[in-house]
């Protein structure tokens, strides 16, 4: 009887687990709880840096959303965001765009529901997150500062290459200038 009563212990103990797990945005949230969070690393335009972070979050219906917040762009800016094939150092082309980062109160910002790439191809939130991609936030989508990045990161399998170019240890290479959309 023991040994009934310590595994019904053990087992409610484990679901209670799982749930409180599960749940972690609140009842009415559409997100699971489940994200990757990376450092954009910086960029620098005219003197200017910027800093900020961007979260990959699972929705419940299973797709991402990209979220980008940057920090230290000029008042009432937007600027482009692609998601580009292959890492940081390749001239990997786009595979879609995302919303324009937007500054409000000091605060550059984008939210982006993810569910398939410019070419149709399906994309849910475990397949952003082993992508072969990276992200690219640009000063302009076209003119003299096209090419000016404000930050950038790795994705999915490309992540862990990420602390490379944040101790300058590697340079991005820029976007190829196809950049325009179809």
């Amino acid at each position: 009887m023991k040994e009934i009563l310590k595994y019904i212990t053990v087992l409610l103990l484990a679901v209670s687990i799982v749930a409180c797990g599960s749940d972690s945005e609140g009842e009415d949230s559409p997100f699971t709880g489940n994200e990757v969070s990376f450092t954009l690393i910086p960029g620098e335009v005219e003197g200017n840096t910027t800093s900020g972070t961007l979260t990959i979050k699972e929705r419940t219906d299973g797709q991402g959303e990209i979220q980008i917040v940057l920090n230290g762009v000029i008042q009432g800016a937007q600027h482009p965001v692609h998601l580009h094939f292959g890492d940081l150092e390749a001239d990997g082309l786009v595979a879609t765009y995302l919303t324009q980062i937007a500054e409000v109160d000091g605060v550059g910002r984008s939210n982006t529901i993810l569910s398939q790439l410019d070419d149709g191809t399906p994309l849910t939130y475990s397949d952003l997150i082993t992508f072969n991609g990276s992200i690219k936030i640009h000063f302009e989508e076209s003119g003299p500062l096209e090419d000016a990045l404000l930050g950038a990161t790795n994705i999915g399998i490309n992540s862990a290459g990420n602390e490379a170019y944040l101790l300058g240890l590697k340079d991005i290479t820029q976007c190829n200038n196809d950049f325009q959309r179809n």
